[in-house]
């Protein structure tokens, strides 16, 4: 909320002539009303000058305020501070516009994370998607190897076998197993790359890895 103190009272606010202006503009004359903004119009707009917010145009706020008070003038008691009065709609104005630039603050924040949340959900289901085309990949690339190869896929990465009860298994050295499965990890890696781009596939569907 925008604090704006209105302003005090001087004595002898209002020139003679301008309360007989005002007057003829309670009576219906529109010509007077000239000469009300004419003694006011400065004065009010050196007094929005230090209220506004960003984004809220003294000057805007200063012809509204003037409409608004035209369109009021019976209520105004003649003799009373009309500056006062004036100031007062002009206060309402900014108040009502500094609302306004708050309100679209929070809708624009509101937009930006709807479009974020999206974004990540998108970027989500498509990593999702890619995880599922990468999982079939490899599936048709561990299907290509050799029975050998399969079984020792299987063997470390579908049962979790640990690389020494493989290498008893086959009765060979631990780091030799280490190695083989080293190999085919990147004959795998190169196979599902080879899938995800055709144009660079160099193996035909019915070749086989063997052991390495």
């Amino acid at each position: 909320m925008i604090g704006i103190q209105l302003p005090t009272r001087p004595r002898g606010m209002n020139d003679p002539d301008i309360d007989q202006a005002i007057l003829q503009v309670q009576a219906g004359s529109t010509e007077d009303y000239q000469t009300v903004v004419a003694a006011y119009h400065r004065r009010l707009r050196t007094w929005l000058a230090g209220f506004c917010p960003p984004g809220v145009e003294p000057d805007e706020i200063t012809h509204v305020a003037f409409l608004e008070a035209y369109r009021r003038i019976s209520r105004y008691q003649a003799g009373t501070d009309f500056f006062a009065w004036l100031c007062a709609f002009a206060r309402n104005l900014v108040l009502t516009e500094g609302e306004k630039i708050q309100r679209r603050a929070r809708n624009q924040q509101n937009y930006l994370e709807l479009c974020l949340a999206e974004q990540q959900a998108s970027e989500a289901k498509s990593a999702d998607s890619m995880a599922e085309v990468r999982s079939r990949l490899l599936a048709e690339c561990v299907d290509l190897l050799k029975r050998e190869a399969r079984e020792l896929i299987g063997w470390r990465y579908g049962e979790g076998l640990r690389v020494g009860a493989i290498a008893q298994r086959l009765g060979r050295s631990a780091s030799a197993v280490s190695v083989q499965l080293f190999g085919l990890r990147k004959v795998l890696r190169d196979c599902v790359a080879g899938k995800m781009t055709p144009s660079n596939t160099t193996s035909s569907t019915g070749s086989s890895y063997g052991p390495i």
